[in-house]
């Protein structure tokens, strides 16, 4: 693991950190921590404690539960998480070192990547809490220092743990979806135990599993070909709390904006142009605010009428605000199928705005600050940081900021987990 990857696998970590306290804020997360709070292992971001499983499960729920979590193109989801709040769980169990938490979740970012990347995953399936198991055993599997036959053992039991998602869940308004990451974190700890317990995989499960039953194909060679593929330098980081792929369209609003500002009562009508898989993120009247998270229109609308696209942007009064509905009703978002011929190299996105003068104004983007090709500057990550844990824990987010930005200089894994309590 060379320097420079570390570096930017702590910073991954220290952001993922950031989104699961922002998570905890939420009333269903708090409602949870409450019924489980039963004793165990301390949980981050809360007073309580909870068995480990069940501390992998709400911190996993948390890290996904206000869509701020970083994600990888190239493995087709989102790895951190699903690496993160097992590795969590098992160091509050176990009190490793930092540098072995970080390599451990480093390993399950790696483990996941490997066959989200080789898989097709069926087009009605969530990548959330399906290849991503893989990647929650393996960080368990590192930090228990398990061989590599163990290991293999793990994962083979792991595949068989992963979950039936639906790609459509969030965008109907169903916040089941935030439950998937947390289920594979907790079944990335139960794939460790049923191994030392003696349960037994299927052989090659990876490749049957995520071949044909989760998954349309698999492709060991592309598998093999990533054995030492560093997946985590080419994650993408988010600015805004809402779907990737919803942030084209947001950034184009955002240079627009820049350019003049942009009442609501201006606007006659928007229309977004992009490739295929971002353009289903079309619905007009959001019913939840994880189906505002997955809507390009209601994303576009609440950053005019808010003046922002973060948290609060999609609070349950946010969704029903009469003025930011009538304006996301006059948004409408096609697929370009040039656009979709582009990719995957390109993500484009164009947005036009028609005002009631009879002007338009127009701005086409490529990709969106935090791709790995944008990285944001580290400083912006930190003001993220802040936003996301100044609420909850006041002036305490900049020594948090420190800590989880460098896990590698504390001798005791225990010492960020007790910084990052209540």
């Amino acid at each position: 693991m060379p320097d420079a990857l570390r570096d930017h696998a702590a910073l991954v970590f220290a952001d993922t950190l950031g989104a699961i306290l922002a998570g905890h804020r939420e009333a269903s997360v708090a409602a949870l921590v409450v019924r489980h709070a039963t004793g165990g292992v301390p949980l981050i971001g809360t007073a309580a404690a909870a068995p480990p499983p069940m501390a992998a499960f709400i911190t996993g729920l948390a890290g996904t539960a206000v869509e701020l979590d970083e994600g990888n193109y190239a493995a087709g989801g989102h790895p951190a998480i699903h690496a993160v709040a097992p590795a969590l769980a098992e160091a509050a169990a176990a009190d490793p070192s930092g540098e072995a938490l970080l390599s451990a979740v480093i390993a399950g970012y790696h483990a996941g990547s490997r066959v989200g990347h080789a898989m097709r995953l069926r087009p009605a399936a969530h990548p959330h809490g399906t290849w991503g198991v893989i990647g929650a055993a393996a960080a368990v599997a590192a930090l228990r220092r398990q061989d590599a036959a163990r290991t293999r053992a793990t994962l083979e039991v792991a595949a068989s743990l992963g979950l039936a998602t639906s790609a459509t869940a969030s965008l109907r308004g169903g916040s089941v979806r935030n439950v998937y990451a947390g289920a594979a974190a907790q079944n990335g700890l139960l794939a460790a135990d049923l191994v030392e317990a003696g349960i037994t995989g299927e052989p090659d499960g990876i490749a049957v599993v995520f071949g044909q039953v989760i998954g349309e194909a698999f492709d060991a060679a592309a598998y093999a070909a990533t054995a030492d593929r560093p997946f985590i330098l080419e994650s993408f980081l988010k600015q805004h709390a809402c779907c990737r792929e919803t942030q084209g369209a947001l950034e184009a609003i955002e240079l627009l904006l820049a350019d003049a500002p942009i009442r609501p009562e201006q606007v006659e009508a928007i229309e977004v142009a992009t490739f295929a898989s971002a353009a289903t993120l079309a619905e007009r009247a959001p019913v939840s605010p994880i189906a505002g998270r997955f809507s390009i229109p209601f994303a576009v609308a609440t950053r005019i009428t808010k003046g922002h696209a973060w948290i609060e942007a999609f609070a349950e009064e946010a969704i029903a605000d009469p003025r930011t509905r009538a304006l996301a009703a006059k948004v409408t978002v096609r697929e370009a199928p040039e656009f979709t011929a582009r990719q995957p190299g390109e993500r484009l996105c164009r947005l036009r705005l028609h005002l009631a003068d009879g002007s338009v104004r127009e701005r086409m983007v490529i990709g969106t600050p935090g791709d790995p090709d944008r990285p944001l500057p580290e400083a912006a990550l930190r003001e993220k940081f802040r936003r996301s844990v100044a609420p909850g824990f006041g002036p305490r987010w900049a020594e948090m900021w420190a800590m989880a930005r460098n896990p590698d200089a504390l001798p005791r894994a225990a010492t960020l987990i007790e910084t990052f309590r209540i």
